[in-house]
């Protein structure tokens, strides 16, 4: 058993990133758009694990677990942090009582969520054409852009930015990590149209909202993709 193979020391480089992430979002000192790119390298390495053991018949049950633990990290442990800290600049009329000490803690319900998904996926048989719950990656990534948006201090923020705006979001968000709904998986057994025009169509969508809005195009990324995904597994259609 071979513990330090290539998709091993990828998973490992991407528990180290995830590790700088958490002590950045913990000492609140750079801008989270900064933040973001550690984040985003951990999305490149989780790719590329994945895809190497793959394509190279590397997989291990030892890799399949840290890949687990290391995105508990990168992926769950991140987007507690950065709720907490959105609850702690959040103005609150619990503002010096015992509630407004307790209720950012609330925020790590997100951690525990992920946690409890990446587990079960562990445990599942895989579907190339569909995940159970949404991936813990772009719970991140949509985590990552409303904070994003509500720094900014524009009419979002105020909208964003209050204790019953993240209460809501924290369940939201941890609802759909251990929720069993079907969400398209982009994993493309052929890269064609048959068969895959949704996802394409997600992808090319999401290009060009990105380009036009940046991270304000997340969250409708987000919505659109959830309610194709609901059409394309559960409406009169679905076989």
């Amino acid at each position: 058993m071979k513990i330090f193979s290539l998709p091993n020391i990828i998973t490992l480089l991407n528990l180290f990133f995830g590790c700088l992430t958490v002590l950045l979002l913990v000492e609140n000192n750079l801008e989270i758009q900064y933040i973001f790119i550690l984040t985003f390298i951990c999305l490149i390495l989780d790719f590329f694990d994945g895809l190497i053991a793959r394509n190279y018949n590397l997989q291990s049950d030892v890799g399949t677990q840290l890949d687990s633990l290391a995105d508990v990290v990168s992926f769950g442990l991140v987007p507690g942090i950065i709720i907490y800290n959105l609850f702690i600049q959040a103005p609150s009329s619990y503002v010096g009582s015992i509630l407004s000490s307790v209720v950012p803690f609330f925020s790590f319900l997100v951690t525990i969520a992920s946690a409890i998904r990446l587990a079960k996926f562990n445990i599942s048989k895989s579907n190339s054409n569909f995940f159970k719950g949404l991936p813990t990656p772009a719970n991140t990534i949509l985590i990552y852009s409303l904070s994003i948006i509500i720094y900014e201090n524009n009419k979002f923020a105020d909208l964003f930015l209050n204790y019953s705006s993240l209460i809501l979001l924290v369940l939201v968000s941890s609802f759909l990590l251990v929720c069993n709904l079907k969400l398209l998986s982009f994993k493309f057994k052929k890269f064609r149209w048959k068969g895959n025009r949704r996802r394409i169509s997600i992808l090319f969508t999401s290009v060009i909202l990105i380009y036009m809005l940046g991270f304000y195009s997340v969250p409708l990324i987000m919505t659109i993709y959830i309610v194709v995904s609901i059409f394309t597994f559960y409406g009169k259609t679905a076989k």
